[in-house]
């Protein structure tokens, strides 16, 4: 061993520090708790099914997985769901209306004429199945009944709003055109 003058001890090599556990890494280490960590919160609101306290949950901390249009979008709507989104729609029809003017002055993007073409393709199927049949004439049940067959139809739907699309924008464009002929 080395005299050391100073107070400093003497280096004896290298010393790495056993883990019992195994290997320190990041994924071991503990991370930084919130306040919310510590909470214990009852997400199913008394008696709620176990996939709507999951989403709850997840909106109460911020991790959004899906917006509630989609879901209103993809399944049928309840009598009462019905009712409540009739008077919705009613208060916010102004404000949709000035919406859809904007838009309409705009060109689309391709999202929307996307979007546009896929309803397009989902009209002229649905026209098929009822032969001709307007789907505002259509029992809840039967039409409850049609947009389950549509869902097994989608690759179907995707291929013809692809065909769709050159007609689509064909069709903005000579509306474009036949509103600037309107001033």
């Amino acid at each position: 061993m080395e005299k050391n003058n100073s107070n400093m001890p003497v280096d004896l090599g290298k010393v790495e520090p056993t883990d019992p556990v195994g290997e320190l890494n990041n994924s071991n280490m503990p991370q930084n708790l919130s306040f919310k960590d510590f909470m214990t919160v009852d997400y199913t609101y008394g008696g709620m099914p176990e996939l709507i306290a999951h989403n709850a949950k997840k909106r109460h901390r911020g991790i959004v997985g899906e917006s509630v249009e989609e879901d209103l979008e993809t399944e049928a709507l309840s009598h009462s769901q019905r009712i409540k989104a009739s008077i919705r729609m009613k208060k916010m029809a102004k404000r949709i209306k000035i919406a859809r003017d904007r838009a309409m002055r705009r060109s689309p993007d391709m999202k929307t004429v996307q979007r546009r073409a896929t309803k397009a393709a989902r009209k002229a199927i649905l026209k098929k199945m009822t032969k001709g049949q307007d789907k505002g004439d259509l029992s809840f049940a039967r039409r409850a009944d049609l947009e389950k067959r549509m869902k097994k139809m989608q690759p179907r739907i995707q291929r013809l709003a692809k065909k769709l699309i050159p007609s689509v924008r064909k069709m903005d464009r000579e509306r474009k055109q036949s509103k600037k002929t309107e001033k």
